[in-house]
């Protein structure tokens, strides 16, 4: 191994547990291209990561693992000794990385994914860094000011190469979560198709996906002046210049398109929006701008090991289960946009999931080849109707 990568396996496992640096990530690129027993590496200490809990093994037994594969690619892809990182290395990191050594598998498959399919590839000679999370997966990134950004499924994060130098910038589409931190010179600016975020150290989720009407920002701590770009009604109704700052614990959203009986009943505006409250309403003149209360904790809780799904209705549902699992959930049945699910998901399958629904739901469900069908069961339906 070069001497430049003598910390290689740190690198690895800060790649693993989604916390790498840029600069990080461009070494790993570089080494990773530089020797193909490099990339079997990586492969073997992916595997282990995903099939062993090193938390419960006791370190005689995580050395023998480690020392199989190190025996299996000396033996395989004839590697000197210098070109692998030392068991006895592995095993320290492992044990210095032990109380977050188990990454959800979704995350992995993603980092995994990313490398057999997607292979890094070095970015000095491009403006901008992306990085996009395909369906089925999150990651999490650290960028060169520390700030770090959950990246949800389906989403994609573009900053330039210089980002942090002059300005701190970024494109966003997607779901994620920032934490920023703070540089009281240097705020920190999302950019949106319909608005730009700009905080200094604050946490607030945003949510942009373009298949969906809504553009929604969370402040969890902190605060943000939300500047709305591109009006949906008229564009001399909203300048570009007007803004709103949001406390915590507040959600603002901004309808891409809104129906006509909106644009003349403001008061209206927010009926069909995920806001849902008594105390929503529109920010002036503008139905397109809805601001409410959120629950902060629930609503960024897709990020975590537990998701709290809380009072979401089936056709909702359906996206963000069909984002989290990568499949494509279809209603068969108009009534079910009627029913509403809550409950709290964490390691279950896709079939888990609707097994666990089947309980407090009449649906039945059928999966063939990634599609979903959700229906009514009729039978149960009865039943359910009676007890409530």
């Amino acid at each position: 191994m070069a001497e430049n990568y003598s910390n290689i396996d740190e690198i690895i496992f800060s790649y693993l547990k989604d916390e790498i640096s840029v600069q990080e990530r461009e070494m790993l690129t570089i080494w990773l291209a530089s020797d193909p027993s490099h990339k079997n590496y990586f492969k073997q200490i992916y595997k282990i990561w995903n099939t062993v809990d090193l938390m419960k093994e006791n370190d005689d037994e995580v050395e023998k693992i480690l020392e199989k594969v190190k025996f299996q690619l000396q033996g395989e892809e004839k590697t000197s000794q210098k070109s692998l990182v030392s068991s006895r290395n592995i095993l320290y990191a492992a044990g210095k990385w032990a109380a977050v050594f188990m990454i959800s598998l979704c995350a992995g498959a993603f980092l995994y994914h990313w490398m057999e399919k997607k292979p890094l590839q070095p970015t000095q000679q491009s403006t901008y860094n992306e990085i996009t999370v395909p369906m089925g997966s999150k990651s999490k990134i650290r960028l060169p000011d520390g700030t770090v950004v959950t990246l949800n499924a389906g989403s994609k994060l573009t900053y330039r190469m210089d980002y942090g130098k002059v300005l701190r910038e970024v494109e966003f589409s997607g779901e994620g979560y920032f934490k920023v931190a703070k540089q009281k010179d240097k705020p920190f600016i999302v950019h949106t198709s319909k608005a730009s975020i700009r905080a200094l150290g604050t946490e607030f989720n945003v949510k942009a996906y373009p298949d969906e009407n809504i553009v929604e920002t969370i402040l969890v701590e902190g605060s943000v002046v939300i500047n709305k770009i591109q009006p949906a009604i008229d564009t001399k109704s909203l300048k570009n210049t007007e803004s709103v700052i949001l406390k915590p614990g507040q959600k603002l959203q901004i309808l891409k398109k809104i129906s006509l009986d909106q644009q003349s009943l403001p008061s209206k505006a927010g009926n069909n929006l995920p806001i849902g409250k008594a105390n929503t309403k529109p920010i002036g003149d503008h139905p397109e701008i809805i601001i409410g209360t959120a629950d902060t904790r629930v609503e960024t809780s897709w990020k975590d090991k537990r998701w709290i799904v809380q009072g979401i209705d089936l056709e909702n549902l359906a996206v963000l289960l069909s984002r989290k699992f990568n499949v494509n959930i279809h209603l068969k049945d108009p009534e079910l946009k009627e029913y509403k699910f809550s409950g709290i998901i964490e390691n279950e399958t896709v079939e888990e999931v609707f097994s666990i629904m089947k309980f407090t739901i009449p649906i039945s469900y059928t999966i063939d080849k990634g599609e979903v069908i959700w229906a009514i069961n009729r039978t149960r339906e009865k039943d359910y109707k009676e007890a409530y």
